[in-house]
């Protein structure tokens, strides 16, 4: 029983230092996992939970409950619980690669770890298998993955009401140029923000009575996560909202305000300026491009130019990208989130009406849309 126990301590050892990174907030930090984002996109997605439990505190705790069950020597539970690891290494293994489509090495190799236990235990117990051996684990499983598709989603959003941003409000970057001009004020009527039209990169019509403003990260998991609001919001309201996009990467290279003890984004710098340039070289094209960008795993800028390259005409991009407007208006969108991450560190961020900001994910779709709906007063 020595090799399974080991195996066991391995697997509860992993798990529980998952566990201590959900719990601590700290996901974009896991040791050796990479600046991609990969960790962060796994374990802040809502297959990281079990109607609010992280399934890595689960993970542990069975681990405990294998360890013991190799001093009680019990076959028939030793069998149950290998066929256990199997079903849950094949759900969680297959969440990875066919839905949340990103690569964490510490879940992986829980899982791995998993199999390998499960291989001593099979080996070892050489116990008669009976079809409960096998059906009760895959009914446990199955539970665990319904309560993961229809149970209640991580909810990671606040909302605040905030003036914070009065000191950025002049930002030439953002208001210079001819179009309409976009403003949030306080309730004396004080100018907090501003933009231009014309000035920065839109989603949806021009003409739309209501302007949000995304401030989010091409490589930050919850950022790609808010598109899929977005794009519900947009279908909800197609006349009435328009939403201005800021890239803000989560990297120090271009970032100096990136939290202390947060692990760099890798290709976050890069992918923000191919964003904007994109923007600056073929505004009707910007909607396509900036859905390319979000893809997972995560893409290099090399990549994404060579997608870009059946949309945009290289020489626009390149002539775009040496236009200082790029690194300008990155600096300002820097600068903005400085000030927005002092109240509140979660990615994204919406200014949604004059004072009223939402920071980090809604638990849903559906609460997001009728939260800027009724914001709005659309609702």
């Amino acid at each position: 029983m020595g090799i399974i126990r080991t195996l066991a301590i391995i697997g509860f050892s992993i798990s529980g230092y998952l566990f201590f990174m959900k719990l601590t907030g700290k996901i974009t930090s896991v040791v050796g996992c990479g600046g991609g984002g990969g960790c962060a996109d796994v374990l802040g997605s809502q297959w990281s939970q079990w109607f609010g439990i992280p399934v890595s505190a689960v993970s542990a705790l069975f681990y405990a409950g294998v360890i013991g069950l190799t001093f009680q020597r019990s076959k028939p539970l030793l069998t149950m619980a290998a066929f256990l690891l199997i079903a849950a290494a094949v759900w969680f293994m297959g969440l990875q690669l066919f839905e949340i489509k990103s690569f964490c090495p510490w879940c992986f190799s829980t899982h791995m770890v998993g199999l390998l236990t499960a291989g001593a235990i099979l080996w070892k117990a050489r116990a008669k298998v009976k079809a409960s051996f096998i059906a009760l684990p895959c009914l446990a499983v199955g539970v665990l993955a319904l309560g993961q598709v229809y149970g209640p989603k991580p909810d990671t959003h606040e909302e605040v009401s905030d003036d914070a941003l009065k000191s950025r409000n002049e930002v030439e970057e953002q208001t210079q140029g001819k179009g309409r001009l976009i403003t949030f004020k306080r309730p004396t009527g004080e100018l907090i923000k501003s933009f231009r039209l014309g000035s920065v990169p839109l989603i949806g019509s021009p003409d739309a009575p209501h302007v949000i403003v995304k401030y989010f990260d091409y490589t930050c998991a919850s950022c790609r996560d808010m598109e899929g609001d977005l794009k519900a919001l947009l279908d909800r309201y197609p006349e009435e909202i328009a939403v201005i996009v800021l890239p803000t990467p989560l990297n120090r290279a271009c970032n100096p305000y990136f939290g202390e003890g947060m692990k760099d984004h890798e290709h976050a710098c890069e992918l923000a300026r191919l964003g904007l340039a994109a923007w600056k070289a073929q505004p009707e094209s910007f909607a396509e491009v900036h859905d390319l960008l979000f893809q997972r795993p995560v893409i290099n800028e090399e990549r994404a130019q060579e997608l870009f390259i059946e949309i945009i005409p290289a020489e626009k991009l390149e002539a775009a990208l040496r236009d200082p407007w790029v690194e300008q208006s990155l600096k300002a969108n820097i600068l903005d989130y400085k000030v927005l991450s002092a109240r509140n560190p979660r990615m994204p961020k919406l200014l949604v009406v004059d004072q009223k900001q939402l920071h980090g994910l809604a638990k849903s779709k559906e609460v997001f849309v009728s939260l800027i709906g009724k914001a709005l007063g659309l609702e």
